[in-house]
């Protein structure tokens, strides 16, 4: 076609489409994304309530709620795009984060953890039943919720692996993580700062006593267990547990790593 045909078309589209109301989902920032003459447009949504809308375009760049729309419209809007399922993981800003629960349909890329919009109702561990437009993947229905309940429970007793028999495999994993990411934030920022400090050299924390200023930090270099005391102020060290020549304070907790490597290497732990 043309550029001037395809540019009489598109603005034949724009005028008749500022005329008419459309539905789409509102959620996150309330901007919706519209196809005019095959082209994706984003408009923003004055005053945005999420939810399945229906909307009026007020400019091409804006949009005003006319109303919710009826679960019968949403049905047939949501029935448009591919289903896939998400197994609720982590609450992000008010924003359920979902693991695939299973082999995605075609044209759907789910990788780790994906924002699953308009799913207030949706608690932890269920399965979401989704359709992903493009863009968002949108809640239709919840499944599972037993399983779901199971692994809540077992999250509060903190299981380091659930017990409930019929759990699949995407499940563990969600469970996996959440608990991983309640104990990343159980977490003093103190032993933050000496994970962050010991991880920069590969090193791994294994345990650490605080008093009078200083760390008593017991951590693995390359499978090997050593403890050295520091400052609590720059973790400066003070004392290497090894032989250093009264060059300790020369170090901090992160270059130590690599001196403690070198006296392996060289056959000098002591």
């Amino acid at each position: 076609m043309p550029a001037r045909d395809l540019i009489d078309r598109f603005g034949r589209e724009e005028d008749a489409f500022l005329r008419t109301e459309f539905l789409a989902p509102v959620a996150g920032p309330g901007k919706v994304r519209v196809r005019i003459a095959g082209i994706v447009c984003e408009m923003a949504v004055r005053d945005p309530k999420p939810g399945m809308q229906v909307l009026k375009p007020v400019s091409m760049k804006e949009a005003a709620i006319v109303r919710e729309a009826s679960r019968a419209e949403a049905k047939r809007y949501l029935g448009l795009f591919p289903r896939a399922r998400l197994v609720a993981t982590l609450l992000h800003g008010g924003t359920w984060m979902g693991l695939s629960a299973g082999a995605a349909p075609k044209g759907v890329r789910v990788e780790g953890l994906v924002p699953i919009a308009l799913a207030s109702s949706l608690r932890a561990f269920e399965t979401a039943v989704v359709r992903f437009d493009g863009a968002l993947f949108l809640h239709e229905a919840s499944d599972r919720p037993a399983e779901a309940a199971a692994l809540r429970e077992a999250l509060a007793r903190n299981e380091e692996e659930p017990s409930r028999k019929g759990l699949t495999a995407e499940e563990r994993a969600a469970y996996a993580r959440a608990l991983e990411f309640r104990r990343e934030m159980e977490k003093s920022a103190d032993e933050r700062r000496l994970e962050r400090a010991l991880a920069l050299a590969g090193a791994d924390l294994s345990a650490f006593e605080e008093g009078h200023g200083r760390f008593t930090v017991s951590f693995r270099v390359d499978g090997r267990a050593y403890a050295s005391i520091v400052s609590k102020l720059d973790l400066t060290v003070l004392s290497s547990g090894i032989c250093l020549s009264g060059r300790d304070r020369d170090f901090d907790l992160t270059s130590l790593v690599s001196v403690l490597r070198e006296h392996h290497a060289e056959g000098r732990d002591e």
